[in-house]
């Protein structure tokens, strides 16, 4: 009885083994026994993805700092109230604020998208309380607003693009 023998060879791109005839690789997709061109673009496609990615962190980076940004700024909002008022209950109120904002930034290391959303949240809420309740008019401060709002969005698409490119 004759057996088959099928011979096996690796991957060039990634060293998973790949049965012999096989084009395309299944771990990782390179066309090992393809044509020059689409092995061409299988490594112009993976810079391309490694660039979108270096993107979306930089972008997510510049999301975090406005979380930490927004900590500060509550932080000294409450210790200026503190100080010319002498309102505890702001100060305790813009310490926890700060807390919250410290933390988020500190967890979009590890869950960038939930962190971000969290964060946009909180501030939209912050802003429309201080509206509706405290009768602070929206437009001030608005360059402000707008600018942290701009950069968690930004933050919060660029943690998007990077899960799909995972």
């Amino acid at each position: 009885m004759d057996t088959l023998q099928l011979t096996e060879s690796t991957c060039s791109a990634c060293q998973a083994t790949m049965e012999e005839g096989q084009i395309f690789c299944n771990d990782c997709g390179y066309p090992q026994n393809g044509t020059e061109d689409q092995k061409s673009s299988f490594h112009a496609k993976r810079v391309m993805k490694r660039r979108q990615g270096d993107e979306a962190q930089k972008r997510i980076r510049f999301a975090r700092n406005s979380l930490y940004v927004i900590a500060g700024f509550s932080f000294l909002y409450g210790l200026f109230h503190f100080f010319v008022n002498d309102d505890m209950a702001t100060l305790v109120s813009s310490g926890i604020l700060a807390i919250i904002y410290l933390a988020l930034g500190y967890w979009s290391q590890q869950k960038p998208l939930i962190a971000l959303v969290l964060g946009l949240l909180v501030y939209l809420t912050l802003i429309t309380i201080g509206v509706v309740l405290g009768g602070e008019p929206i437009y001030r401060g608005i360059i402000i607003k707008v600018i942290i709002i701009a950069y968690l969005a930004k933050g919060i698409n660029s943690a998007l693009q990077l899960r799909n490119l995972k």
